[in-house]
């Protein structure tokens, strides 16, 4: 799953110091955003030399407009039980990050596409 949104606010400058390859991820919805299907995607930030992690927001998933998660995640019907950074570009001139994560979810619904191990 492709993260867009990174380059806006402070995203960029917490994907390019927290967002590397394996690092976790939460997916959570973004009640406050223009697009009611939005699901923002948040990356854990060890500080402190890791004694204090935190979580900052890089971006919101960019889904399929005809699989919505959103719904899915709201009633239960579909749980995220691993996310992680897959890939990053993250440039040294003023470009935008790329970030890619993995997700595997547990889902009663049988047309989820996006299965574990993918």
């Amino acid at each position: 799953m492709i993260v867009v949104g990174t380059a806006f606010g402070d995203r960029e400058r917490m994907t390019r110091a927290f967002a590397r390859k394996g690092a976790e991820v939460q997916l959570r919805r973004a009640m406050g955003s223009r697009d009611p299907q939005a699901i923002a995607v948040w990356v854990r930030c060890s500080r402190f030399f890791g004694l204090w992690k935190t979580w900052a927001h890089i971006g919101f998933v960019a889904l399929d407009p005809s699989d919505p998660w959103a719904p899915k995640l709201d009633s239960g019907a579909m749980r995220v039980v691993r996310a992680w950074v897959h890939s990053t570009y993250v440039p040294l001139e003023r470009e935008m990050p790329k970030v890619s994560v993995r997700v595997i979810v547990d889902s009663d619904a049988p047309d989820t596409l996006h299965k574990p191990g993918l």
